[in-house]
């Protein structure tokens, strides 16, 4: 296909950047695309541009991509547009796909069978470092430390860190450094390799046999990376080899979008690039097919403010639409109340985006309650199987079970109170052949003395209350009176546990109500089915990269959950880089939105949020304007419902109003819902009768009606009567009320004797 064809049939839709990056095909290209911007189609594109216009060999093209499904979706969509048969000759490849390939061929062409054989089974993985894990520090690990281990160990292997960064980690794991020691010599010893030992070997393998490394180089002459940022240290190092010779080298990628700092993804490598490759090319794709002005400014204007990044904008297309909008809450709780109501309501696919999937149990909890239906994109039960919570549902059972020694082994020295392993294995024993609690014995045993015998005596007379206590108040009892907060603070474990803990636990009436009710969460999480049909969707915003909705909710974004720490707290290069990884979380987050995007604002601070309010047109309030009050800050203020009393604003939105009343209720209304529902308090200024004037004259207490209400009853208004309900009233002729009460029809009341006789009020 002649250059003139392949343009008008495949880059006449493409804009002017999107041409420029399909026709860079020489040299080392880095290609910036901002979010909504084509990459995907400028990439395959560019595919097809190579082999019908260039002329360039199929086999002699790489295409790397961050994952399996995004190799499959790429190959399908280059089929889509090009045909089947043209996609059978490229290569589609993971960087581990293509480690494999590099291992295979050096094993069977220069250094013999490969050393190690990789060890795929993931159960088997987990196995060995549970192992390890209880080994090194004695106790059995939960299933999350388990998970927590298999990510460090894949950041410590990407990142290639030395011995000495590694023991500077931070981390919840214990004896990290021990435990990454001996569960690399298993491998080795078991002449087995992980996923990330098998780049790490590839990598090995190009640097110490030149003929391997000179073979894939002119295999494929032509490298594509997608979704670069994403790509680990040592992946970019794999790269870099493999493009050294003919820098036919084309990365596709956005710093700002840099989100996985957690899995050892090194944007750095992006940000240098022009600097490790001689004669680089530095293009952009900033033009936005996705959202609206006023949600890609306020974006542009966040992320800009980031240190470390290539300037670039996004540049909508889509022209003008609805404002940012901004939630202001009382707390975390009114957000969740707000969200449940809002999602019973909204229209279009609405996804909720979140830091951790933490913030989700509230919300699952509360829309299940609510039968409001949803879907989840990767939810797990990482939550149950964290250690706070583990240990503090241990406890509980504790309480009913006294003399539970497997229990108590596990819990002993948690509680703050010094007490020695050999004191807690007397005790498990004396309580088998006794008729006594383990606590009990636990006070006779040798070395429980002074102020560990004072903290076991306190722990003994907390233990029971448990059993009689509210579960909002257990928690609260176990977090404080038993000191096992001042445990996790100590150990740096997750805090944030604590208070999702608290929030499930209102209004359980018990702990073994509450115990029931997690059962049931997790169940209800597990057993839960995703169907198309429904339009919300509970997300991590990690796990939204890519998609986009046509309104976005922005939760849990205070200072503590995201960002983790403030700019000022952010101290050390680790502190920094994390701070800026956060910022770039919040950005993606913010660019999924379509055509709607909602920050809250709750009674904790939030760092991102007001930087991104700060910079928001607000309006210049007249106190002339009708609905001026409406503009200044209404949570907070009251609300008297004729029908549920007096309420409480806790979240309020525009013209929308989430009010909390006594009973507990939440009701989320309009200002114009609001003043229909209002219980007004109504005076009646009754005209006093002078001496000798008939007292029950008609006209003078129709004159004194008319004056009194003039302000209060109109058409349009509502009234209620004690026998028809609450009416809508039509008109107001002399003393002739008509209104219309529904199913009691349209009536025509006295005014007069209906006030006097207490029928009617306002």
């Amino acid at each position: 296909m002649d250059q003139q064809a392949f343009e008008t049939k495949y880059l006449s839709r493409l804009n002017a950047q999107q041409r420029d990056a399909v026709c860079a095909v020489d040299g080392p290209v880095l290609l910036l695309a901002t979010p909504g911007s084509g990459k995907t189609t400028v990439l395959v594109t560019r595919l097809g541009y190579m082999v019908l216009c260039r002329g360039i060999d199929p086999r002699s093209i790489l295409t790397m991509t961050y994952t399996v499904a995004a190799t499959r979706d790429m190959r399908s969509r280059y089929a889509s547009l090009f045909g089947e048969d043209a996609a059978a000759d490229l290569q589609f490849r993971t960087i581990n796909g293509v480690s494999a390939k590099i291992i295979e061929y050096a094993g069977r062409n220069h250094v013999g069978r490969a050393a190690f054989e990789l060890e795929t089974d993931e159960g088997e993985l987990n196995r060995m470092i549970r192992t390890i894990c209880q080994t090194v520090n004695d106790a059995y690990p939960e299933d999350s430390e388990v998970k927590e281990l298999r990510r460090l160990i894949t950041y410590i292997k990407n990142m290639m860190l030395t011995d000495e960064e590694i023991q500077r980690l931070d981390s919840e794991i214990d004896n990290l450094p021990e435990i990454y020691r001996r569960y690399k010599n298993t491998l080795r010893q078991r002449r087995l390799m992980d996923y990330d030992d098998q780049m790490a070997y590839a990598y090995n393998i190009l640097q110490k046999y030149p003929e391997v490394l000179n073979h894939f180089q002119d295999q494929f002459r032509y490298l594509c990376v997608d979704e670069a940022q994403d790509t680990s240290k040592i992946q970019h190092k794999i790269i870099r080899l493999l493009a050294s010779r003919y820098e036919n080298l084309f990365m596709v990628g956005d710093e700002d979008q840099s989100i996985y700092g957690f899995r050892a993804a090194y944007p750095d490598a992006l940000l240098h690039f022009e600097n490790d490759h001689e004669n680089a090319k530095l293009l952009l794709m900033e033009e936005n097919y996705r959202s609206t002005e006023e949600i890609a400014a306020a974006a542009n204007r966040f992320v800009a403010e980031n240190r470390f990044r290539h300037e670039k904008n996004i540049l909508p297309t889509r022209g003008s639409g609805s404002p940012v909008h901004v939630v202001q809450a009382r707390s975390r709780v009114c957000q969740f109340e707000y969200l449940v109501h809002m999602a019973s309501q909204s229209s279009g696919e609405t996804a909720i985006l979140f830091r951790n999937n933490d913030t989700a149990l509230p919300l699952i909890d509360r829309l299940e309650r609510n039968r409001v239906s949803y879907n989840c994109r990767a939810i797990d039960d990482y939550f149950f199987t964290h250690r706070v919570v583990v240990d503090l549902l241990d406890i509980i059972r504790f309480a009913y079970d006294p003399r539970n020694e497997e229990l108590f082994l596990r819990l002993y020295y948690k509680f703050g109170a010094a007490i020695s392993k050999k004191s807690a294995q007397y005790a498990v024993a004396r309580s088998k052949t006794g008729n006594r609690a383990i606590f009990e014995e636990l006070l006779h045993a040798p070395d429980i003395r002074g102020p560990v015998q004072d903290v076991v005596i306190d722990l003994m007379q907390n233990l029971p209350q448990v059993k009689t206590d509210s579960a909002e108040t257990v928690i609260h009892r176990i977090w404080e009176a038993m000191h096992y907060g001042r445990y996790v603070e100590q150990r740096k474990l997750d805090l944030g546990k604590y208070f999702i803990l608290g929030l499930l636990a209102k209004g359980i009436e018990s702990a073994s109500a509450f115990l029931e009710k997690l059962d049931r969460l997790r169940s209800t999480m597990a057993e839960h089915r995703n169907s198309p049909d429904n339009k919300l969707i509970l997300s991590t915003i990690h796990s939204s990269k890519g998609l986009e909705y046509d309104t976005v909710y922005l939760a849990d974004v205070i200072d503590g959950i995201l960002p983790s720490k403030t700019e000022k707290e952010a101290e050390t290069p680790d502190d920094i880089r994390q701070y800026e990884e956060e910022r770039r979380l919040y950005y993606v987050g913010m660019t999924r939105a379509k055509n709607d995007l909602y920050l809250f604002r709750c009674g904790e601070p939030s760092s991102f949020t007001d930087e991104v309010t700060r910079a928001l047109p607000s309006p210049v309030i007249d106190t002339n304007d009708v609905f001026a009050p409406l503009l200044l800050p209404r949570v907070g203020k009251q609300f008297s419902d004729r029908s549920l009393g007096t309420g409480e604003i806790v979240a309020a939105c525009e013209d929308l109003n989430l009010i909390a009343f006594p009973d507990g209720r939440y009701e989320l209304l309009t200002v114009s819902e609001m003043f229909a529902r209002r219980s007004t308090r109504v005076e009646y200024a009754v005209q006093e009768a002078k001496a000798g004037s008939p007292v029950a004259d008609t006209a003078v207490w129709n004159k004194a009606i008319a004056d009194a209400l003039m302000m209060q009853l109109h058409p349009g208004g509502f009234v209620q009567h004690k026998s028809f309900g609450t009416g809508k009233i039509l008109s107001i002729k002399d003393d002739v009320l008509t209104a219309d009460f529904g199913q009691k029809g349209v009536r025509k009341l006295a005014l007069s004797l209906s006030l006097q006789n207490k029928l009617l009020r306002v």
